[in-house]
């Protein structure tokens, strides 16, 4: 780290410098994620294809160094190194990947482009039928480019695109196309969230293993709510997870299941009650894809929530979580408690996060100057 450091300042200072400052800027995210899930009595529990019920311990470590010039114009370089308690297969690590981004930001806009990580969206306001808390995790770094504007009160659109997969022996190519905004009153608020995801073939060691069948899902999630405060703070969301989607090597006709929302939310002291109600049909008709052609879909093509594919109509997601921020937002804590309930059974889930996120200056070619 300090050759890097020692090497980029002699870069700064070798080249002339603008009236504007440069600076060096150094940092890591840290994050610990436990997530123990009990699922084994709900019909949808597939072992090796589903989430099944066990325990996902794992730390993962970004350390970054960047350069920042005109206020607005940002390059960071980082390894993202994530560790599976426990893993005996590596030396070193289980996983070091890069992230390497160019950001500009202002007040009102930000423009990413490179490989950067997804806590740059505004993540929190996708249901879980888009992604699993689980999914999140493993699938941190975004490949592709994001795009923000700010509004007033915290209102907000973005878009990004996510590249997934390059088509190849060991992935099929996927992308993956996300909108997302809210527009806040003073009270009420309305909103979507919006998924397009291009899921193709995978290319095979001989002509006759390639998988050339191509599925397209689209998932749009509006909604409107209201959030007050009377003693506790108060958000009732309702909503819709309307879905568009065919499989064009077995027809090409659309299928649209779609599920009613129900949202209540209410906290205090750091401490949350969220109850989420779905209503309506399996919105992942696709998963088992087609085993007697040998073709098996999955999670691979549905990252959300297993349970939203329940044949009851009906799902519930009760949780109970405490959140805390420290140290001028610099440390956070996270615990959760989690049931979800098909129709058919109950499943329990457990959640704890720590997190740090860390970014400072170290070195700023004003305060350098011979």
């Amino acid at each position: 780290m300090k050759k890097t450091l020692f090497a980029l300042a002699l870069l700064l200072g070798a080249t002339p410098r603008p009236a504007a400052a440069q600076e060096i800027l150094v940092g890591a995210d840290f994050k610990m994620y436990f997530d123990n899930k009990e699922f084994g009595s709900n019909r949808f529990a597939v072992p090796g294809l589903d989430i099944e019920s066990g325990t996902d311990f794992a730390a993962r470590l970004l350390p970054k160094v960047g350069i920042r010039w005109e206020d607005k114009n940002t390059l960071i370089f980082g390894a993202d190194m994530l560790q599976n308690f426990g893993e005996q297969n590596s030396s070193f690590v289980s996983e070091v990947k890069p992230v390497i981004y160019y950001q500009f930001e202002t007040n009102r806009v930000r423009a990413v482009a490179g490989i950067f990580t997804r806590d740059l969206m505004h993540d929190e306001d996708y249901s879980t039928a888009f992604f699993t808390e689980a999914h999140k995790f493993t699938h941190d770094r975004m490949n592709g480019v994001l795009a923000q504007y700010k509004g007033q009160r915290n209102s907000y659109v973005e878009f990004a695109c996510d590249w997934e997969g390059m088509y190849s022996t060991a992935s099929r190519e996927k992308f993956r196309i996300l909108l997302a905004g809210r527009h806040y009153l003073e009270r009420f608020y309305y909103g979507f969230n919006y998924s397009m995801f291009h899921f193709a073939g995978r290319k095979g060691e001989t002509p006759q293993d390639e998988e050339e069948n191509v599925v397209d899902l689209q998932l749009l999630n509006p909604c409107v709510g209201v959030k007050f405060n009377a003693f506790f703070d108060f958000d009732i969301k309702l909503g819709a997870l309307l879905t568009a989607q065919r499989d064009r090597s077995f027809g090409h006709s659309w299928e649209t299941p779609c599920m009613g929302e129900f949202a209540f939310r209410m906290s205090r002291w750091g401490l949350t009650l969220d109850e989420r109600l779905y209503v309506g049909d399996n919105i992942h008709p696709f998963f088992y894809g087609h085993p007697e052609a040998g073709i098996v879909y999955g999670r691979e093509l549905y990252p959300g929530e297993s349970f939203f594919r329940t044949t009851e109509k009906v799902y519930s997601r009760t949780s109970l979580s405490y959140r805390r921020h420290f140290f001028k937002d610099t440390v956070w804590v996270r615990a959760e408690f989690v049931a979800h309930h098909d129709g058919t059974a109950l499943g329990t889930q457990q959640l704890l996060e720590v997190g740090v996120k860390l970014l400072k200056p170290v070195y700023n070619s004003k305060n350098h100057k011979k």
